[in-house]
């Protein structure tokens, strides 16, 4: 790669994306007994200035002590995917059959003006109301599922009245955070 390369690669990426790297609140392992475990641990953990649900879900009565290692690594990494999700959600966005759109116009579809003034800025001309709804997107939750076809499902919401609405922009991925598939949950 050329110097004039380096320039032209810096200079396309978009000025206006904020990356916003938030602090997790490390979960208590402490209660997981590897040698009998219970099929449903969950946790309400700080996340940056929200709370974030974590959700953890096994489908055997036992696993080991390298499985919830890298269970602990990957809740460790969450910051780190969720900004890489956004990423798959402007990706998906972009495209002809979008999951994305769809979940974005469905708020636009179903509130009325004053709704939708608080959540966007009306008189921003600049954006679409598409890209300042994505703009709105809140992560609540992150299920862990070690022994699914996924490792991990991450859920996107848009709050209405400061409460998350119950309409989801589902986010699955591998455990290396490899997109899986986006999907619109209720």
């Amino acid at each position: 790669m050329g110097i004039f390369d380096f320039f032209k690669k810096n200079k396309a990426e978009p000025e206006n994306r904020k990356v916003e790297v938030r602090n997790l609140e490390k979960p208590d392992f402490s209660k997981i007994d590897i040698q009998k475990l219970e099929d449903y641990y969950d946790w309400t953990l700080n996340y940056g200035e929200r709370k974030l649900n974590l959700d953890l879900n096994f489908e055997t009565d036992s696993t080991n002590q390298s499985e919830l290692n890298q269970i602990m690594e990957f809740v460790k990494k969450i910051p780190e995917f969720d900004n890489q999700n956004r990423n798959y959600i402007e990706s998906d966005f972009e495209q002809d059959v979008s999951m994305t759109a769809d979940y974005l116009n469905f708020y636009l579809d179903e509130l009325d003006e004053n709704e939708l003034g608080g959540i966007i800025d009306l008189g921003n001309r600049k954006q679409s109301k598409n890209s300042l709804l994505m703009e709105q997107l809140n992560l609540i939750r992150v299920g862990i599922y070690p022994q699914a076809s996924y490792f991990a499902t991450f859920d996107y919401s848009i709050d209405i009245d400061g409460e998350p609405c119950n309409q989801l922009l589902v986010v699955n991925i591998n455990q290396d955070g490899t997109l899986d598939y986006i999907t619109w949950e209720s």
